[in-house]
């Protein structure tokens, strides 16, 4: 059973022995990714507010938001996937760690500056 979508099996054996491809169900893939999105923008917005609050401004507010972004995706690796990302995904951890860090971003700086403008310029 897939831990991270709770349905079916992650990664299904190969029809032949010899051959290293992995079998992936597509609909448990699409939903552990669609629930890992889910979680990094969850993770942004938050992350956002708390760097406006906090006042964080220039490289400060970049460095939270890298170390948190780091830190989510790993806590996520860890505790949900057991260190074992290619039986989840097809990415390596590259590209699983930097996946939609523009649209991250994005989100990041607007929750950012939305929040510290509203504590700290009116």
């Amino acid at each position: 059973m897939d831990p991270l979508a709770g349905i079916g099996s992650g990664a299904l054996p190969a029809p032949d022995a010899s051959d290293d491809k992995d079998v992936f169900d597509v609909t448990t893939l699409r939903y552990n990714l669609q629930h890992v999105d889910t979680v990094r923008s969850v993770m942004n917005i938050a992350s956002g507010c708390v760097a406006g609050i906090c006042g964080l401004t220039g490289w400060q507010g970049l460095a939270l938001f890298l170390l948190l972004h780091l830190a989510v995706l790993t806590i996520i690796w860890a505790t949900k996937m057991n260190f074992q990302l290619r039986s989840y995904t097809r990415q390596s951890a590259w590209s699983y760690a930097t996946a939609n860090v523009q649209q991250s971003g994005l989100s990041f700086t607007l929750f950012w500056t939305l929040f510290y403008g509203l504590v700290y310029l009116y």
